[in-house]
C-alpha cells in the first residue's frame, strides 16, 4: 500500500523533478541540499501516566507516541516461531483525519494497519524481553498518533518509536517465594524443610536446591514491585541497550536520474514516489559498527541492482550520524 500523496499538476511534477535531478546544482523548494534533513524536534515524558512517551516533529510532520506495559503469560518452552512471541508487544498507529484531510476513512484505516505491520516486523524484533519470572513478562503496547503530515511519514514513525522506547521506564520487580532452611534435615509434606524466610531478594537469587541447604517451596513464583526505597521513581529503570535501537533512513529516488534525496516533503513525495527504506542499528558487539536490519522498496520506478550497494553505503553514513546524535541526547 502507498501513502496518500498530494495531487500535483504535470507542470508542478516536472518542475520538481527537473530541479532535483540537475547534475551540477540540484535545488529543492525549501533551499535544502539533497542530503539535508529538516530540523528534528524530540520531546520526552509528554504523557505523565505512560511508561514511556515522546513527541517527534520533522518539519511539519508530527507524531506522538506512548507505551503502556501489560503483564502477559508466556511459556518459553512452547514451540513459537521466533519473532512472534506474545511478549514482543503490540503496535497501533492512529492516522488522524486532519493529517490527510482529502482521504476517505477506509483509506486511513488501511494505512494505519499497513504502518502498524511494518513497525511490528521491522522495529519490535529489536526489543529484548522484559522478563518478570519464568512465565510472566511485561509486554510493551506502543501507540503512535500522526497529528500532521508533510512527508517522510515512515521515518517519523520509526523515530517516534525509538524515542518512546528510549524513554521507557521498566518497573523493578522482586520475586516472592518461601525459602526453606535445612537445619534439622526434616522435610515436611509440603516440600519445605525446617524454618523458612519469606524474602524477595533471597528468592530472586537462590536456586531450587543449593548445597543441600536451601530450596524453594513448590508452587508458582509470585512477584511484586520493588519499592523498598518508598519512592516509586526509584523503583523504575530505563530499558537496557536502548542505544542499539534501530532507525530508518529513507532515500527518495528521482525518475530518470541518478540523484536521490532524504526527508522528502509531501510535494516532493508526490513528484518522486519511489523510495528505498533502510533500517539500521548499532551492532550488539560494537557500537561503532552498524548493521542493516531490513530493506523495503516502495514506488513504481524500478531500481538498477548495481546502485543498491552504493545506496546502502550512503544510507549507513547518514544513519551513523543520526544515531550518534540521538544517543547523545537520551533522557536520563
Amino acid at each position: 500500500m502507498s501513502i496518500p500523496v498530494l495531487n500535483l499538476s504535470p507542470s508542478e511534477i516536472s518542475y520538481i523533478q527537473t530541479s532535483l535531478s540537475h547534475p551540477e546544482q540540484p535545488t529543492r523548494l525549501d533551499g535544502r541540499s539533497l542530503l539535508e534533513s529538516r530540523g528534528i524536534e524530540i520531546s520526552y515524558d509528554i504523557f505523565p501516566h505512560a511508561n514511556g512517551s515522546s513527541r517527534v516533529k520533522i518539519g511539519n510532520t508530527e507524531v506522538i507516541a506512548g507505551i503502556k506495559l501489560e503483564v502477559v503469560d508466556f511459556d518459553p518452552s512452547s514451540n513459537i516461531k521466533k519473532g512472534t512471541e506474545s511478549w514482543r508487544g503490540r503496535v497501533d498507529v492512529d492516522i488522524t483525519p486532519q493529517s490527510f484531510p482529502f482521504s476517505q476513512p477506509n483509506t486511513l484505516i488501511s494505512l494505519s494497519t499497513y504502518l502498524s505491520s511494518i513497525i511490528s516486523t521491522q522495529f519490535l524484533p529489536s526489543i529484548n524481553s522484559f522478563k518478570i519470572n519464568s512465565n510472566k513478562y511485561f509486554q510493551p503496547q506502543l501507540h503512535l498518533t500522526l497529528l500532521s503530515f508533510d512527508g517522510n511519514l515512515l521515518s517519523s514513525l520509526i523515530l517516534a518509536s525509538r524515542s518512546c522506547f528510549s524513554n521507557l521506564k521498566i518497573p523493578k520487580i522482586k520475586l516472592i517465594q518461601w525459602i526453606g532452611n535445612d537445619n534439622d534435615n526434616n522435610e515436611n509434606p509440603n516440600g519445605i524443610i525446617g524454618k523458612g524466610d519469606l524474602s524477595g531478594i533471597k528468592a530472586a537469587i537462590s536456586l531450587k536446591k543449593k548445597n543441600n541447604k536451601y530450596f524453594l517451596s513448590k508452587g508458582n513464583e509470585d512477584w511484586d514491585l520493588d519499592l523498598d526505597s518508598g519512592d516509586y521513581q526509584d523503583g523504575l529503570e530505563y530499558m537496557k541497550n536502548r542505544m542499539n535501537l534501530p532507525i530508518l533512513i529513507t532515500l527518495n529516488l528521482i525518475p530518470n536520474s541518478i540523484n536521490y534525496f532524504i526527508d522528502a516533503t509531501a510535494q516532493e513525495e508526490s513528484a518522486c514516489p519511489s523510495k528505498l527504506h533502510l533500517f539500521f542499528s548499532n551492532s550488539d558487539s560494537n557500537e561503532e559498527t552498524l548493521k542493516l536490519n531490513g530493506i523495503r522498496f516502495e514506488g513504481g520506478q524500478s531500481i538498477d541492482s548495481s546502485r543498491i550497494k552504493g545506496l546502502i553505503e550512503e544510507g549507513s553514513k547518514l544513519a551513523k550520524t543520526l544515531i550518534n546524535e540521538l544517543n547523545s541526547n537520551l533522557p536520563n
